[in-house]
């Protein structure tokens, strides 16, 4: 049985619908990320579950109890906004103490899991210091803890890393991640950093329109995607309108623009309409000629690890990514083929516009 469900949930303002029909089942201990563009109805979500707006319709279960007209303050939920949201004139320890006092805690049970918490964050030598005298990676492990000191059922996190220098946000995802593991918390995140989601969840709730579009591990949502949305929002594909050929042999053809695209093990009628990708790093580069297409390098891109190409052909540009092995780099300008394998290629259903 799900620790954390939500039963239909609708959030209308006015005639504008920000959430529509969500259901979603959350196992205890479970990590999921909200993930979308602005606008999707992710972090309407969030403040549905925290209690902060109230669903036009459906229910939010937690342990099997229904909250959906629980106040807030007594769903014992905890919750780490974007903005930290911490008391400038309290020390680290007096910040994470607050919520122990409003639910009257003893102070020496209150201390002991003060002591412990700041400790898990990595922050115990830091409780007598202001916000003001940390940086912001340090900041966002007291808001952290701050949730985590009342031991809540669930954890909502609402875009915490998104203030944070790319190295430190990494640092702490890694770190945010293992302290979730640890402790056995439910903790739903909103973010729309795909890296950031694929990184650190369980699954994944892609969200789009006010709708759920896929719900899935990592790991599935990005090499299966559900629709074109999906595929184009969880990072990056070459995708071309397609018209199918048919299967024969394990093996389905999709016509391209006079390019012949094969997939595996997926059935294509003859004449279907479908849309076809290829992620930028299962394209290999090859000696002009001899792969599926040719095309000219229009731009190089070093990023230490990794090289980013793009490729102008007769289907239009293509992104390539390659490894940085330390070898020979085409250079723009240089004519070369562009391979992948059938295994690589995904299929979408097209919509016919009307």
């Amino acid at each position: 049985m799900s620790f954390l469900r939500l039963d239909g949930l609708v959030k209308k303002f006015g005639d504008f619908t920000a959430v529509e029909r969500i259901d979603l089942d959350v196992e205890k201990g479970e990590f999921i990320s909200l993930l979308g563009p602005s606008g999707c109805g992710k972090t309407t979500t969030l403040q549905m579950i925290a209690g902060f707006v109230d669903p036009t319709e459906g229910r939010i279960f937690i342990n099997d109890v229904d909250v959906t007209r629980v106040k807030p303050s007594k769903r014992n939920l905890g919750i780490v906004f974007q903005s930290y949201a911490l008391f400038h004139h309290m020390t680290v320890a007096d910040n994470v103490a607050f919520g122990l006092e409003m639910r009257n805690i003893p102070k020496q049970e209150r201390d002991e899991r003060v002591r412990e918490t700041l400790e898990l964050v990595h922050l115990d030598q830091f409780s007598h210091r202001y916000p003001r005298e940390l940086s912001g990676g340090q900041q966002q492990r007291v808001a952290l803890a701050r949730a985590l000191v009342i031991r809540p059922e669930v954890l909502l996190l609402d875009e915490p890393l998104s203030a944070l220098d790319a190295k430190i946000r990494e640092d702490m995802q890694i770190e945010l991640r293992a302290i979730q593991r640890k402790l056995g918390t439910t903790t739903i995140l909103v973010t729309h950093d795909q890296s950031e989601a694929m990184a650190m969840s369980d699954r994944i709730a892609v969200m789009h329109e006010g709708r759920l579009a896929q719900v899935d591990r990592p790991y599935e949502a990005y090499e299966r995607p559900s629709d074109s949305f999906v595929t184009k929002f969880l990072g990056k594909s070459n995708m071309f309108d397609g018209t199918g050929k048919g299967s024969s042999d394990g093996l389905g053809a999709i016509d391209v623009a006079g390019v012949e695209f094969l997939v595996r093990d997926v059935d294509i009628e003859n004449g279907a309409l479908v849309h076809v990708s290829v992620r930028p790093e299962k394209i290999r580069l090859i000696e002009a000629g001899k792969g599926r297409i040719d095309g000219t390098v229009t731009a190089q891109i070093f990023l230490g690890d990794q090289w980013v190409f793009q490729i102008e052909t007769s289907l239009g540009a293509f992104d390539v990514v390659t490894q940085n092995t330390g070898g020979h780099q085409v250079g723009e300008g240089t004519t070369v083929g562009l391979d992948w394998s059938p295994e690589e290629v995904r299929v979408l259903a097209r919509a016919v516009a009307k």
